[in-house]
């Protein structure tokens, strides 16, 4: 593992190489003019007078020069010599011209005070280095602090910027951690902050800023591979312009896992966060503990797409922002699911497909069903006409419940209420269950008819009290009668096949 440093303001100190010069062991310099991707440090190794022009410096790490009587070796950077070293951009370490010194299980300090900006598309991560699964670290610390730095260190403010018609590329080709490092594009190229150019390992992004600070409406936060990856943890998005979003492009696929982050969103609000607009594409999101309430418009529009998958746990969302977009859906893979999520009023539990919706309703509930922290709830499940009885029904959320009782027959039984009669082909329950004794092995079981081509029945009538109904209410309950063998958890699905129905469900297990 090597270490190596970073610093605009502590390479800005370093002296600049003079002509005809007389240099002792250890005097350090700079190039007279300063070139980006190429912000080198030279050490005098021999001593000498400097020749009477500036040498062609090596790019080589360790490389060495005669200039006149005198030798430099290029030391950019290197832990050994810490901020006095310093390389006066990121690129001069990863490879933009020359030797790629930062490797996987390196680390990478940058100060808290660095900022560069490049004209030109720019790679940061671990670009075009050795492919790998050694972890390289870049974080943002305190230059007054510890050489080399330790915890307390750690400081947020290091920042790059990528300006022009041109991509801030953060790439992974071995897995990189970046801490309080701030990302920022002010250029006007489409994929302004792209993820994943090369390389397919994770990004892993603590206390950081990904800044899109332009107002081109068409620039976007941007997979650009088939398997690119990344990870924020309490890290922001910043966006300059309502156009803005996260986007795939045909061909490709983004796996984003955002976690622990107080107002995620920055800035402008985007008018849809996620934007999947093409073939090919998918997204798979897990969202955890993420403050998403500033977005107002749309969380995510899946015009085309190949099947995205969405999950919200325990965030918090604006309460008119539209859930999911379907319009010119293409799949039937597509999955959006909130759970456990806080709309400034109620915690909420939602699903979302093709085939339909399954939200939180508070009106219209059971008598004494289900409850959370407010009160009594149920499940509103809204299909749409993109539904098959057997093989692609609205699906509801599974329900768990703990079972001690074997051995003997048992029924399972859901209530429902809807403004219709249903029969057992158009609604149905799924068991999941342990049937093997001695064994965890799930067994199934359903309320559907026996096969495809077997008459359906009236699901059975049901006397429950609700809390208040539909039009016209219609009492029923989802029954399956099983045989547990070994004790644990039970599991329920209810599964609408019937196209363009509303029916409410009491997300509760009763086993009797």
């Amino acid at each position: 593992m090597a270490d190596w440093y970073v610093s605009s303001t502590a390479h800005a100190a370093v002296p600049v190489y003079t002509i005809s010069t007389a240099y002792t062991v250890g005097q350090f310099v700079r190039r007279v003019t300063p070139t980006l991707k190429a912000n080198w440090v030279m050490r005098c190794t021999v001593a000498g007078t400097s020749a009477a022009s500036e040498p062609t410096w090596p790019t080589a790490d360790n490389g060495t020069v005669v200039s006149g009587g005198a030798t430099f070796t290029n030391v950019t950077g290197q832990g050994a010599f810490g901020w006095t070293a310093a390389a006066g951009d990121i690129p001069t370490l990863i490879g933009a011209v020359g030797t790629f010194r930062f490797l996987g299980g390196d680390r990478m300090f940058v100060s808290s005070d660095h900022s560069e900006t490049q004209t030109a598309t720019t790679t940061y991560g671990s670009g075009t280095g050795t492919a790998g699964y050694n972890l390289g670290q870049v974080l943002s610390v305190n230059r007054a602090g510890s050489v080399p730095p330790v915890a307390a260190d750690l400081t947020a403010g290091a920042t790059v910027t990528v300006s022009g018609a041109v991509t801030l590329n953060l790439d992974a080709t071995f897995p990189v951690y970046h801490f309080g490092m701030n990302y920022v594009y002010t250029g006007s190229n489409a994929v302004a902050i792209g993820f994943a150019a090369t390389g397919a390992k994770l990004g892993y992004f603590d206390t950081c800023q990904l800044y899109l600070n332009t107002a081109t409406a068409a620039c976007r936060f941007q997979g650009l591979t088939t398997s690119a990856q990344i990870a924020l943890y309490n890290s922001t998005l910043r966006f300059g312009n309502a156009g803005h979003s996260i986007f795939m492009t045909i061909n490709t696929t983004l796996q984003i896992d955002w976690m622990n982050t107080a107002s995620a969103i920055q800035g402008t609000s985007p008018t849809a966060l996620f934007n999947a607009p093409n073939t090919l594409v998918a997204f798979a999101t897990t969202m955890r503990g993420v403050d998403l309430s500033a977005v107002t418009g749309t969380l995510i529009i899946q015009s085309a797409g190949g099947g995205s998958k969405y999950l919200f746990d325990s965030c918090r969302i604006a309460p008119g922002v539209v859930r999911y977009n379907a319009a010119g859906s293409v799949t039937t893979r597509d999955l959006v699911e909130l759970v456990n999520c806080f709309d400034g009023t109620n915690v909420i539990s939602e699903s979302y497909t093709p085939a339909g919706a399954v939200t939180t309703e508070f009106t219209i509930t059971l008598s004494g069903g289900a409850t959370d922290n407010v009160g009594t709830f149920s499940h509103k499940m809204v299909s749409g006409t993109n539904v098959d009885k057997y093989a692609q029904p609205l699906t509801g959320f599974w329900l768990d419940v703990n079972n001690t009782a074997i051995g003997s027959s048992k029924t399972a039984t859901v209530e429902i209420i809807s403004s219709a009669s249903l029969n057992n082909d158009e609604i149905s329950l799924v068991l999941e269950y342990l049937g093997t004794a001695s064994s965890s092995l799930a067994t199934l079981a359903t309320s559907l008819p026996a096969t495809v081509l077997t008459a359906a029945s009236a699901v059975t009538t049901s006397t429950a009290t609700w809390n208040a109904s539909p039009a016209t209410p219609v009492k029923q309950k989802l029954q399956v009668t099983f045989t547990p063998r070994t004790a644990g958890r039970v599991r329920a699905q209810v599964r609408l096949g019937k196209a363009s129905a509303t029916v409410y469900v009491d997300p509760q297990v009763t086993i009797t």
